[in-house]
């Protein structure tokens, strides 16, 4: 005799419900980006581009002009997860047993939350950066599962370079002048069009404007993201950029993650495991990135 269980649904706990959602659409550029789900593997963004054409209305009569295109780029997804032990009887024998209930019987509810708390967000950083700089040719684990922005910038075609330089305080202001002279005609005038870099770069920006005495410029409250100046775009600093000197400038809505499910868990799991006595997790999910449009990004990479 044996259990049959093959009609009811996985239970998954509520803790890990809330933890998989933030990782997977609460980081820095994740949060901005346009969401494409059910791609299990690959699939393709549908891209529309119209051009009407006017024509002189004196005469009776229909003669069709313009055109409305359909083109598509590919987006892949892979498999990703994070999976650990915690064994909570650790806990006991330093300061840290205060975290604990008391009584010797744990489960996956006695996962002290500043715990999972800090795992939720270092995962969340972890993936911020594979976001930026994520290349499966990478020898680093940390990089190797999915291609990230960069990757997928410098190998498409069209898209723009800025002046090449070698990043400095000195000439930031004049390698952002030269990024806001190159958006594309018609984007110009558009606040959506957001220039990205580290937080590295986005230091090296203010230095550069508090010593030339550009003070108004700056506000605490709104640190991280500052008007470029002369022009209606954000310079947003991002943590999957820092230590790259790289700038990327493009819409927001350029910017396409792909995943299998939007909102809740793909297979997200925190339970007790009696037979070795420890708390584990496991979350995994599908993960990729494609840029729609490429010839409406703009790219800063140090001569």
């Amino acid at each position: 005799m044996s259990f049959v269980v093959s009609s009811l649904t996985n239970y998954t706990n509520e803790q890990s419900k809330k933890m998989i959602a933030a990782v997977q659409f609460k980081a820095e550029t994740a949060a901005l980006a346009e969401i494409q789900t059910g791609v299990k593997s690959s699939a393709a963004l549908q891209i529309l581009s119209v051009d009407p054409i006017p024509q002189s209305g004196t005469s009776c009569g229909f003669n069709a002009s313009g055109s409305t295109t359909f083109t598509q780029r590919t987006i892949t997804t892979k498999a990703v997860k994070f999976e650990e032990i915690l064994c909570l009887r650790d806990l006991e024998a330093k300061w840290t047993q205060i975290l604990l209930k008391n009584g010797q019987k744990y489960s996956e509810a006695d996962v002290p939350s500043v715990i999972m708390d800090e795992i939720t967000k270092k995962i969340m950083a972890r993936l911020e950066v594979a976001d930026w700089q994520g290349d499966t040719s990478s020898g680093s684990s940390y990089l190797n599962v999915y291609d990230g922005l960069l990757k997928i910038v410098d190998a498409a075609t069209g898209v723009v370079s800025m002046t090449a330089s070698t990043l400095n305080e000195t000439n930031i202001r004049t390698i952002l002048r030269d990024g806001v002279s190159k958006v594309p005609d018609a984007l110009k005038g558009n606040s959506e069009f957001t220039f990205f870099c580290g937080y590295d770069t986005y230091t090296t920006y203010l230095n550069k404007i508090s010593s030339d005495n550009h003070f108004h410029m700056f506000d605490a409250s709104t640190y991280g993201e500052i008007r470029v100046e002369n022009s209606p775009y954000k310079l947003k600093a991002v943590h999957g950029l820092d230590s790259t000197s790289r700038i990327i400038g493009m819409l927001t809505s350029n910017m396409v993650i792909g995943v299998d499910m939007e909102g809740e868990e793909e297979k997200a799991a925190l339970w007790y495991s009696q037979d070795d006595d420890n708390v584990k997790y496991s979350f995994r999910f599908r993960r990729g990135w494609q840029i729609a449009i490429p010839s409406e990004v703009l790219e800063y990479t140090n001569a």
